[in-house]
């Protein structure tokens, strides 16, 4: 070991002699700076504006440190308050822009250090592990968006029809009091949000994979240290705050509060949540309960007879309540989610008790228990989320999740006991021999960067994405040659390409059917062993590709890197439920259901590769315009389809080089593989040209093949041309992701959308402003092409719930955007012309002192 990796096991240690990198050892390296950096990025945002609304109100750091008097024998749980102060609403009408806030290089590199010591303090449990601290930091955050997500455009009716535009101070001022109140003080205090994020991060810190039961049993003096109430709990409180009140913190420290109120604040709101995380205190559980009945038996809203101590309770529920949700989020996800980490926790349970540290056998006891969770802690948390509308956008969601998973366990719990007994029986036999679990990053709830393509290293956000694209990708890869090794299919030795004709488009390449290929019992997906090793170089010059592709985005405010690659996680996503086999069905059920995709990983890894690129060099302009103004891809490609072809073209040129010949023997063993490889993708990408009549009018005729007279059709042929169909539907919602998602996702991609489309139009490219038809434009999109859409997806009946689901969430937004779509056309032209009249002045002010300094 060198002296630098000596250095930094060294100060990511807690204890000299027990350093927490060891009892993480089992997790992968990579992946854990993967975290460190995403939980950092989180946290950095949240701190800027701590800052910012300090710098705003004018208060400067501390000199000399403030500091909380601790009472000999106080335990942590004894810090459990009923009430946190929050601070009183004051409107600073010269607020500082967060984003603006420059930190101190030693608080950033202190913060980072600091998520490195806490994440590197987590044990490799299965379930109480770093993973799913990042996931409850994500879904903390997500929640914390919501409830700060009424923007004051939001609440613009709710000031009154006749008053001024928002450039109105007392409007203004009015808005943030009221954005302030729905909130109970929330809002308005970014570090009660800090503390909050902060409490999703630790709250699991030297968790040991046992119970507060078992671990009384297991260790009974350090137990009764706690009181032998909430152990983990408080343990990881404890540690972690002791961490960051070492000396190397200190700038970090001045960042997060400058003085003693503003301590004990931060320091209530990390106890009281992290300690809300124990659900089988019951002495605690009936405490919140009483609470809870007690301030909202009036109601959710605040009244004129709630004291500013009625309203900090209720700020202070609510706070529990989020991190309460976020620690158990996977119960209120789709069932694929909660099934994946109920089996990681029945499997730590079983570790636990087959190393006899626990005497609860779980086998007997897990379905009971479950049950009962659900029925006495998650249902009743849902329901509370509900009733508190002001909080969370799709309340109704958590609920409906947490309803259906809870009648799935019901129905299908004996069976996965022992399914997941068999499997814990079968990873302990192979544990010496079985690598390490790895943790992938998840992008969805991070805020991502474009990446630039004028040839510089990526960004940090950019790089993250292109981490989390390769790893899917790579999957796929190898669910391709663990198939191929079942087979005993042995890809071409020689090198081979297709033979296109030059003077033929890619738009005449879209087929009616693509062939897909019968099902085999002995390479069914269940029967593939995909813990192989790709070769390091297929594997190397995949990541190669991704970077290069990435690279090619271009800085447009929608068709951008973030926008692809949230296109190839809603495929991802779509493609997970229709895959996904319930323990009634067979491998051959699931092909026969998909007609055939579950057993064809070559046609999965198309349609996520046909998602990510499909946006690659985009000019940020429609292709009408590429018409009107005669560009040279329109003529190129004949005026059709013209982003679609370019973007493919590109692509795919790029793929055929030399430099890509064992990725892509790799992924195709022969010219056919390779021939149907390329037609999926065609078809996929094509398929999100909704404004092309001729491939509309294609697609309609072979629906009614497929699915209308030729419904009683169960011939090969109509079986492929349904599969056909299915890509191009997951293609098209993908694509479409926003509209079929709650309203604030809906919100904020339809203002980039727009966004791109007032730029072009200033630069004069479009002969017609989009303040004029955008209102419309957005109704016709849902009436002609969306909820069209879903409603096939409903009709085919492959798609299950998912498809109610994106329905209903389809006809609500456009419910929303016709109520209220013109005023929202307005604000975003108001913010739009706001930002470019800012950068404008930037320019000017930096133009100006570069000239002085010239002059000088």
């Amino acid at each position: 070991m060198d002296e630098a990796e000596e250095y930094v096991r060294n100060m990511l240690s807690w204890e000299s002699n027990k350093s927490p990198l060891n009892m993480a050892a089992s997790y992968n390296e990579k992946s854990i700076d993967r975290l460190v950096e995403w939980n950092t990025d989180v946290m950095l945002r949240l701190l800027k504006q701590v800052v910012a609304k300090r710098m705003s109100s004018g208060q400067e750091p501390w000199v000399v440190e403030p500091v909380l008097e601790q009472k000999e024998g106080k335990l942590v749980l004894d810090e459990v308050t009923e009430v946190i102060d929050l601070p009183r609403f004051k409107y600073y009408r010269a607020r500082l822009n967060p984003d603006s806030v420059v930190l101190p290089k030693e608080a950033e590199q202190q913060l980072r250090d600091y998520v490195a010591a806490v994440s590197n303090a987590y044990h490799s449990n299965p379930f109480h592990c770093l993973q799913h601290a990042s996931q409850v930091t994500t879904a903390l955050t997500k929640l914390l968006s919501r409830v700060v997500a009424t923007s004051l455009d939001e609440l613009e009716n709710e000031v009154g029809e006749d008053d001024d535009s928002l450039e109105d101070v007392q409007v203004t001022d009015n808005m943030a009091a009221m954005l302030h109140h729905h909130t109970f003080g929330i809002a308005s205090d970014p570090l009660t949000q800090f503390g909050l994020v902060i409490a999703a991060l630790i709250h699991a810190v030297d968790h040991r994979g046992l119970s507060n039961q078992d671990e009384s049993i297991a260790r009974p003096e350090s137990a009764a240290k706690y009181g032998n109430r909430s152990i983990v709990e408080q343990r990881s409180v404890e540690k972690a705050w002791k961490k960051l009140m070492e000396p190397e913190f200190t700038e970090l420290r001045k960042c997060i509060y400058t003085d003693e109120v503003e301590l004990q604040r931060f320091r209530q709101v990390v106890v009281n949540s992290v300690m809300s995380t124990d659900v089988t205190d019951q002495e605690l559980q009936n405490l919140r309960m009483e609470r809870w009945q007690k301030t909202f038996s009036t109601g959710v809203r605040m009244t004129g007879r709630d004291t500013l101590e009625d309203v900090n309770r209720k700020a202070t529920i609510v706070m529990e309540q989020l991190m309460q949700a976020a620690d158990i989020i996977h119960t209120m996800q789709p069932w694929i989610v909660y099934e994946k980490w109920t089996r990681r926790l029945f499997k730590e349970n079983y570790i636990a008790f087959t190393s006899g540290q626990s005497k609860v056998n779980p086998t007997s006891t897990w379905l009971k228990n479950e049950l009962e969770f659900f029925d006495n802690y998650a249902i009743p948390l849902a329901m509370q989320l509900k009733d508190c509308d002001a909080f969370v956008v799709n309340q109704d969601e958590f609920l409906n999740y947490v309803l259906k998973n809870r009648q799935l366990l019901a129905v299908q719990g004996e069976a996965m006991v022992k399914s997941m007994l068999q499997e814990a029986k079968e990873e302990k036999a192979e544990e010496e021999q079985q690598e390490p679990d790895t943790l992938m990053f998840n992008p969805e709830a991070q805020v991502l960067e474009n990446m630039s393509h004028d040839g510089k290293a990526p960004t940090k956000h950019a790089q993250h994405l292109i981490d989390w694209n390769v790893e899917m990708l790579e999957m796929l890869v190898k669910q391709i040659v663990a198939k191929r090794n079942a087979t005993g299919t042995y890809r071409n030795t020689e090198k081979f390409a297709l033979d296109l004709d030059p003077d033929s488009k890619i738009v005449d390449e879209v087929s009616e059917v693509i062939e897909f290929p019968e099902f085999d019992a002995a390479s069914a997906p269940d029967m593939l062993d995909t813990s192989l090793e790709l070769h390091i170089v297929a594997a190397s010059q995949l990541r190669e590709y991704v970077t290069d592709i990435a690279s090619r985005f271009r800085d447009n405010p929608y068709h951008c890197l973030d926008r692809g690659t949230q296109v190839c996680m809603s495929a991802k996503k779509l493609l997970g439920r229709l895959l996904t086999k319930s323990s009634f069905e067979s491998a051959r059920d699931i092909h026969e259901k998909t007609f055939g995709i579950s057993s064809d990983p070559l046609a999965q890894l198309a349609i996520i590769f046909a998602s990510l690129i499909n946006d690659v060099d985009h000019q940020g302009i429609p292709n009408s315009q590429h018409v009107r103004e005669s560009s040279y891809l329109a003529d190129k490609f004949k005026n059709r389809c013209i982003s679609e072809q370019h973007a493919l073209d590109l692509c795919w040129n790029h793929l055929m080089q030399a430099d890509f010949d064992e990725l892509r023997a790799t992924i195709c063993a022969d010219a056919n593989e390779l021939k149907r490889f390329r037609q999926i993708i065609v078809n996929c990408i094509l398929a999100t040209d909704i404004e092309d009549d001729q491939l509309v009018h294609f697609r309609k005729k072979r629906w009614e093949k497929a699915f209308g007279s030729g419904r009683l059709d169960e011939s090969p042929e109509n079986k492929n041309r349904r599969a056909t169909i299915m890509l191009e539907m997951i293609m098209q919602s993908a694509d479409m992701f926003h509209a079929t998602q709650n309203w604030h996702l809906y919100s904020k991609w339809n203002e980039r959308h727009f966004s791109e489309m007032y730029k072009i139009y200033q630069a004069k490219r479009l002969s017609q402003d989009p303040t004029i038809f955008w209102y419309k434009s957005e109704l016709l999109f849902f009436d002609e092409h969306a909820i069209p859409l879903m409603n096939q997806m409903k009709e085919c009946g492959i798609f299950g719930a998912t498809a109610d689901e994106y329905l209903s969430w389809s006809l609500c937004n456009r419910q929303q955007w016709a109520a209220k779509g013109n005023e929202l056309v307005a604000s975003m032209v108001a913010r739009h012309v706001g930002k470019e009249m800012e950068k404008q002045r930037s320019v000017r002010f930096h133009r100006r002192i570069s000239l002085s300094a010239k002059q000088a």
